[in-house]
C-alpha cells in the first residue's frame, strides 16, 4: 500500500491510496485543474482511480468534485446520506454511480480492500472517517474532528499509517486576529483537534506497536507551527520514537509506503 497527499488543509484536501490493481481517492477539495497537475507530479494515473471516498461536504473536501465526476464518470463514490443530501444537485445529478455509507460498517470496496468506517465529530451533516485495510496494512483517515469516541480506539489502534490532523496549537489561534466565533467552532468538539489533543490520541492508538507512520493533516498556516506540534508530541506521546513523522500541506506529499513491521 502506498499513499500520497496531494493537499491538507484549510484551502484543499485530496488523498491517493495506491494498492495492487487500484487506486483509491480520499476527497478531492482542490480544484481539478490541480489534481490534474498535482497527480502527474506523483506519476498517478487518474484514469486508474476507481473510488472516491467522501468524508464530508464542506468545499475543502469536494471543491473539485463536479469537474472531477463529468471527467470520470464511472469512478464508483461513496459516501454517506447526510453528505449527499448537503451536495448541490447540479453535483448530484453528475453521481450515478455511488453507494450511501454509514459509519460502524464494514465495506468490501473491492476483492484485496475493505473499509471500516466510524464516526467524526464535525460541524458537517454526517462526517465520517475510514479505516483502509489491504494485505495486512491499515491506514486510518481523522481529519476534520473535534473528538473522537473512545469506543473506535480498538478500531483505530495499531495502524501502519495515520492521517490524523493536528489543527492549531489553542495559544496561537486564541491570540489570532480571527473573530471569537470561529475561535469558539475550531475549539468545540465539533471543531478540530489542537496539538495536545491529536498527540494524546496517536499515544493511545500506538501503545502495542513498535512504530508507525503520522501524517500531521490540517495544519492551520497560521495558527500552529511543526515546533509546537513537535513540544506535544515530546510531552504527551509516551514513546516517540515509535513515530515517524510527515508535516502535510498543500504541498504534495511523496510516496509513503506501507512496509513497517508492527
Amino acid at each position: 500500500m502506498e499513499v500520497i497527499i496531494l493537499a491538507s488543509g484549510s484551502k484543499g484536501n485530496a488523498t491517493v491510496i495506491k494498492t495492487n490493481g487500484s487506486k483509491i481517492l480520499i476527497d478531492i477539495g482542490i480544484s481539478y485543474t490541480s489534481f490534474k497537475k498535482k497527480t502527474k507530479e506523483s506519476n498517478v494515473n487518474i484514469k486508474e482511480i476507481e473510488y472516491l471516498l467522501i468524508t464530508h461536504e464542506h468545499g475543502d473536501h469536494i471543491r473539485g468534485l463536479k469537474r472531477f465526476i463529468e471527467n470520470h464518470p464511472n469512478v464508483k463514490v461513496y459516501l454517506t446520506k447526510g453528505t449527499f443530501d448537503a451536495i448541490e444537485k447540479d453535483m448530484l445529478n453528475l453521481i450515478n454511480n455511488y453507494e450511501i455509507i454509514k459509519a460502524n460498517e464494514n465495506y468490501n470496496i473491492n476483492s484485496v480492500v475493505t473499509v471500516d468506517t466510524y464516526e467524526l465529530s464535525h460541524d458537517a451533516n454526517e462526517p465520517i472517517g475510514f479505516v483502509i485495510n489491504h494485505n495486512n496494512k491499515k491506514a486510518v483517515i481523522a481529519t476534520d474532528t473535534g473528538y473522537i469516541d473512545e469506543k473506535y480506539f480498538d478500531l483505530l489502534k495499531n495502524a501502519n499509517f495515520y492521517l490524523l490532523e493536528a489543527n492549531h496549537e489553542p495559544s496561537l489561534l486564541m491570540d489570532s486576529r480571527r473573530p471569537y466565533y470561529l475561535k469558539q467552532r475550531i475549539t468545540s468538539i465539533k471543531g478540530h483537534l489542537s496539538n495536545n489533543e491529536a498527540a494524546w490520541l496517536i499515544n493511545n492508538f500506538i501503545k502495542d506497536i513498535n512504530e508507525t507512520i503520522w501524517a500531521i493533516a490540517h495544519i492551520s498556516e497560521d495558527c500552529n507551527t511543526n515546533y509546537n506540534i513537535e513540544k506535544a508530541i515530546v510531552n504527551i506521546v509516551e514513546d516517540p520514537t515509535k513515530l515517524k513523522v510527515v508535516y502535510t500541506s498543500q504541498e504534495t506529499s511523496r510516496k509513503i509506503k506501507l512496509w513497517l513491521k508492527l
